[in-house]
């Protein structure tokens, strides 16, 4: 058998919520004006780094799951959808890391993708 306990009280959640609040407002209040362009730049260069990573990633497993669904329609396993999600993993890779690739006359990538959007 199991005992369910119910207590009464404040929660200690409320508590800390409270304080990571107040932390943002005296973060955006105090430093944001006299180091706002600067954390633009450091910002932009750190996730500029992490999309690279998460776009190999995606490039690659874009390019095995292409790859898998093209050996599949030689054998009995014959799933678009394994070429589908690798056509979605490649666009996506491409969009992050800024490179073309050209699968069977489709352009994944490219010029737009080389804009990441800041100046």
């Amino acid at each position: 058998m199991e005992e369910i306990y119910i207590v009464e009280g404040k929660s200690q959640g409320k508590k800390y919520a409270k304080y990571i609040f107040y932390g943002i407002i005296a973060f955006l209040a105090i430093y944001m004006p006299f180091f706002g362009s600067d954390l633009r730049y450091q910002l932009g260069a750190i996730f500029d780094m992490a999309f690279n990573i998460i776009g190999w990633f995606c490039v690659f497993g874009g390019i095995i799951y292409i790859l898998l669904g093209v050996l599949g329609l030689f054998g009995r396993n014959i799933l678009i959808g394994r070429i589908i999600i690798g056509a979605l993993l490649l666009w996506v890779g491409c969009w992050m890391t800024g490179i073309a690739i050209n699968f069977f006359g489709v352009d994944f990538g490219g010029s737009s993708a080389s804009s990441k959007g800041y100046h």
